[in-house]
């Protein structure tokens, strides 16, 4: 008896909330259509209610309607009920004069209460005869052919005019009044002369209808990418090619074919996208010294863990970069750091957002430092400088300055700072003078003095020796630190041997697309730093004459080019890749074995 009286509480509930709720109603149709064509307006109600008052153009003629339907979902969210009702007017509708029309709101009235639905927007335009039409389909009789005004495909560009490393918007759209059954092949424009991010869209792609110069098209959006110009002048984008299967209805003179459903027809159409030219601008001259690529709009942080420290002891020194724009082609700034430091290579950690705005993030560098005397050091304020799209101008940033005293450790500091090349774990450099042993030393009486011995002479010798060596070696480090862009060019192998390995992991683990980009890193990486150009200027066009220049033969630059080439088709077109993922990943190992040998 109990359960009954619990079913009608809920039944008695579930009507309470529905008739408490507010009610409301909202209309759909498409935004285009042709004359004569059949469309749907439909209104939806959140509560049961009787058909709306609709008032309709003279223009418009119902030929059926309203169908009615409901549905009505209940869930439990963390132990509460809620339901949700929909009830659904069907008008079928044709409209017989072109033109652009406003359907007034449809209004529905309960319990005393009147609530309008939203104002809907039609465009109707000419349609096409039926002699025209019977054409069309006469011409499409080939199995593969031009889409022609019917099929076609372009590139979008949200700008023309941009500055070099402003970002760009290029988004790859088709327009179709063919039934679309699916896509044969698709060629992507390879975006020479960029550096180019896909921006994340739906894999199904959504249809939609669209006015292109009064003729209804079905539109939909192919690709995004977001791309960054590498030089400055016109750069052209390749055009955009695609092959699409097309299904389409074949009339029968047996009725029988109709009533089963009829028959269909499989044929593809092809079309290439124009040429695509954009004119990027220099940046302004009088770069200043701080300026390392950053082209956006930016802020800059700066922090240290502690101000008060002893000698031996590290501390953290935090640069953080904010803001939009160009951030993953922004170099590692360069700092002054005070003599007595010893200074790490900076941790580099990055959270980078791509979408139509831009690249949006930050880049943090993260520096260990470790004092080795006792004093009250400076950290001058580090500058940042960026090229702002929008004023045209360049912008300086200043951060903190830091003053760090640091006490004598326990450890003596005797020793000079010796700056480690290969930066293994710290160890002692220094070591105090031991204690003069007081306790009973027994002596040995022999036969011969040690000193003036040819053994004494000949350790001697071999010291004094072993002496300058090392201080020719410490010399030579020395002045392999102080010059930077050496550094950069003997570290180009290490790096970009690091970047090869991690792109075997994302091989082994499936990440084909991971292992291809990590590959293109490596690869324009170890010729950056090798070359010692800047990394924004190497393109798929310059680095040939580069390497030429640098006595490379003219077939490993051709290995070179026909690698880098797979590697970005296959980034976004992996189905149709030539070369396996494997075969691809030790080309790459194998030519910058080639150019580590020639590029000494």
């Amino acid at each position: 008896m109990m359960r009954y009286w619990i079913l009608a509480l809920h039944i008695l509930l579930f009507a309470y909330t529905g008739a408490a709720q507010d009610i409301s109603i909202s209309g759909e149709a498409p935004g285009v259509v042709k004359v004569g064509e059949r469309f749907r307006l439909v209104y939806k109600a959140d509560a049961k209610v009787r058909a709306p008052h609709i008032e309709l153009p003279g223009e418009f003629t119902v030929l059926s309607g309203p169908g009615i339907s409901q549905s009505t979902s209940m869930q439990w969210i963390n132990g509460k009920q809620s339901t949700s009702f929909n009830l659904s007017f069907t008008y079928i509708v044709v409209v017989e004069k072109e033109g652009k029309y406003t359907i007034p709101p449809a209004t529905i009235s309960k319990s005393g209460t009147t609530v309008k639905s939203n104002s809907l927007t039609i465009e109707v335009l000419g349609g096409n005869s039926a002699a025209q039409t019977q054409q069309k389909k006469q011409n499409r009789q080939t199995q593969t052919q031009s889409g022609g005004k019917d099929f076609f495909v372009r590139v979008l560009l949200n700008r023309n005019n941009i500055y070099r490393g402003e970002h760009v918007v290029a988004t790859l759209k088709l327009y179709t009044k063919l039934n679309l059954a699916g896509f044969e092949d698709i060629k992507f424009p390879a975006f020479n002369g960029f550096f180019n991010q896909e921006i994340e869209t739906p894999s199904q792609i959504s249809l939609q209808s669209e006015n292109i110069n009064g003729e209804i098209y079905q539109t939909g959006i192919i690709k995004k990418y977001l791309l960054f110009p590498q030089r400055s002048g016109d750069i052209t984008i390749e055009p955009f090619e695609i092959k699409a299967v097309i299904r389409e209805r074949v009339r029968s003179a047996d009725p029988f074919d109709d009533f089963f459903g009829g028959r269909y027809k499989k044929y593809t159409v092809n079309d290439k996208s124009p040429e695509k030219t954009l004119t990027v601008k220099p940046l302004p001259i009088g770069k200043p010294a701080t300026f390392y690529g950053a082209v956006g709009n930016y802020k800059l942080e700066t922090s240290i863990d502690k101000t008060k420290l002893k000698a031996n002891e590290s501390l953290s020194l935090k640069i953080k970069i904010i803001g939009e724009g160009n951030l993953r082609l922004i170099q590692t700034p360069i700092i002054e750091f005070p003599g007595d430091f010893e200074v790490y290579d900076p941790k580099v950690n990055q959270s980078i957002r791509t979408g139509e705005s831009g690249a949006t993030g930050y880049i943090n560098y993260e520096y260990l430092l470790i004092p080795r005397h006792a004093g009250t050091f400076k950290l001058d304020p580090i500058q940042f400088t960026f090229f702002n799209p929008s004023t045209g101008k360049y912008k300086t940033l200043t951060g903190q300055s830091f003053s760090i005293e640091v006490e004598k450790g326990d450890a003596d500091e005797s020793g000079a700072v010796v700056s480690n090349f290969n930066r293994q774990d710290i160890t002692n450099i220094g070591s105090d003078i031991r204690y003069i042993k007081t306790s009973n030393i027994r002596l040995i009486q022999k036969g011969q003095f040690f000193y003036g011995s040819s053994r004494f002479w000949l350790i001697y010798i071999l010291g004094i020796g072993l002496i300058i060596i090392l201080i020719i070696i410490r010399r030579k480090k020395l002045k392999e630190n102080a010059n930077q862009m050496l550094m950069r060019t003997k570290k180009a192998n290490k790096v970009s041997r690091k970047r090869l390995k991690e792109a075997s992991k994302n091989l082994k683990a499936g990440n084909h697309s991971g292992m291809y980009e990590s590959i293109l890193k490596a690869i324009w990486g170890y010729l950056a730093d090798k070359l010692t150009i800047d990394a924004a200027s190497l393109t798929r066009d310059s680095v040939g004459e580069v390497l030429s220049e640098s006595n490379v033969s003219s077939e490993t630059i051709d290995d070179l080019i026909k690698l880098i080439d797979e590697c970005e088709f296959a980034r976004y077109a992996p189905s149709a890749a030539q070369a396996d993922s494997k075969t691809i990943y030790y080309n790459a190992s194998e030519i910058i074995n080639k150019l580590e040998k020639i590029l000494k």
